[in-house]
């Protein structure tokens, strides 16, 4: 029998083939939906925004007998630990055969790198971090997430669980079917008096003044997620950098602007689900799904979305912007959408999953993130 052989990916054709490694071994999986082609390989490369501003990521390919059979990266995250006095490491991208062997080997080889870095434990996973795509599914295997949310089998979490590591944070999705749902009735009248006494007006994002709103948009995630576990401020430099995907697939309708005279009072940001489109194109050549996706893009409407941004300022809240601007949303969506998902949201955040279901939003998927203690490296023999 062929024995593992686990590889640091360095070049950039290694980084294509990390890549691809999910559909290696998950294409037959109904839920599976492959990334755009060359999305992840371009997080790992040198040049990328985390490499230049958070860290470093370092990935690690298992091949047995030339076949791909997982995948991971160490992740060192210096942002976060800087953010929170923090000496953790990372773990993320991971991909692995249903093997415990296999993936005890991918999950020692990372430790050891981030026991190297001098960190104390491996969290994840992140790839690369809080504000990407992060968790590992333990709820919702049979449909697909929506973009930006991660889809595993159910047996990573016995691989995970197996090797030690805790659970840490459970993280929410709620589908709302907004095709068979009116406007929260309760909702209605809180919206329609502040309407009438407020001098907040709503508007959708601007694109020929995109540094402007992206400002606006950091402000709110920031203050909205500063409280979730983990969290880092996003930086202006990692939303410049999404902004020319978020501008080729945004409903602009949709990313809508709460503003008084001219002050940033709220954001609703809401993206079309890219993930129908990247499942329809996994028949396709690699080298052609580029293509196949810009022409299903432009030809065909995405009609279920996913809710990435929702809150309202620090000096805006509990002055009755909230309601209305869920209200507003919810109205507007439903002229786009057929469903929505929202979320991730965080276990403790019994009130936006409390305003979740209010709406009508089910329970469609859990993510867990999970923490490893790592010993620190044994002193060489003098």
């Amino acid at each position: 029998m062929n024995s593992l052989e686990i590889s640091l990916c360095e070049t950039p054709a290694q980084r294509r083939r990390f890549e691809r490694v999910a559909e290696t071994l998950h294409r037959g999986h109904p839920s599976f939906v492959p990334p755009f082609p060359g999305s992840i390989a371009k997080i790992l490369a040198p040049e990328s925004v985390f490499n230049r501003r958070h860290g470093k990521i370092r990935a690690f390919l298992a091949t047995r007998g030339g076949r791909a059979v997982g995948r991971i990266a160490a992740i060192v995250n210096t942002s976060h630990n800087a953010h929170h006095q923090d000496r953790a490491g990372f773990f993320g991208f991971f991909e692995c055969e249903n093997d415990p062997a296999t993936a005890k080997r991918l999950f020692d080889h990372a430790a050891e790198e981030l026991r190297k870095e001098g960190l104390e434990s491996m969290r994840g996973p992140y790839s690369p971090s809080i504000n990407d795509e992060c968790g590992l599914l333990v709820e919702g295997f049979d449909r697909r997430t929506t973009i930006s949310l991660t889809w595993n089998p159910p047996y990573y979490e016995r691989l995970v669980f197996g090797h030690g590591f805790q659970e840490r944070v459970l993280n929410h999705a709620f589908l709302l079917p907004l095709s068979r749902l009116e406007p929260p009735p309760r909702l209605k009248p809180l919206a329609e008096r502040f309407a009438k006494r407020s001098r907040v007006r709503l508007r959708p994002i601007d694109f020929s003044r995109m540094d402007r709103d992206l400002d606006m948009i950091r402000e709110v995630y920031n203050a909205t997620l500063k409280r979730n576990w983990g969290f880092v401020p996003l930086a202006m430099e990692d939303l410049n950098a999404a902004a020319g995907e978020m501008r080729a697939i945004a409903y602009p309708e949709l990313i809508m602007i709460a503003e008084k005279d001219g002050e940033n009072a709220g954001v609703a940001l809401s993206l079309p689900d890219i993930n129908i489109h990247l499942a329809a194109v996994r028949k396709t050549p690699w080298i052609l799904r580029p293509l196949h996706f810009l022409f299903l893009l432009k030809t065909r409407r995405l009609r279920r979305i996913r809710q990435i941004v929702y809150g309202v300022a620090p000096r805006f809240q509990n002055t009755g912007l909230h309601p209305w601007l869920t209200y507003e949303h919810f109205v507007e969506a439903q002229r786009w959408a057929d469903e929505a998902t929202l979320g991730w949201i965080e276990s403790t955040n019994e009130e936006v999953i409390r305003l979740s279901q209010l709406i009508g939003g089910e329970p469609s998927h859990l993510w867990k993130i999970y923490e490893l203690p790592l010993a620190p490296v044994a002193p060489s023999a003098s």
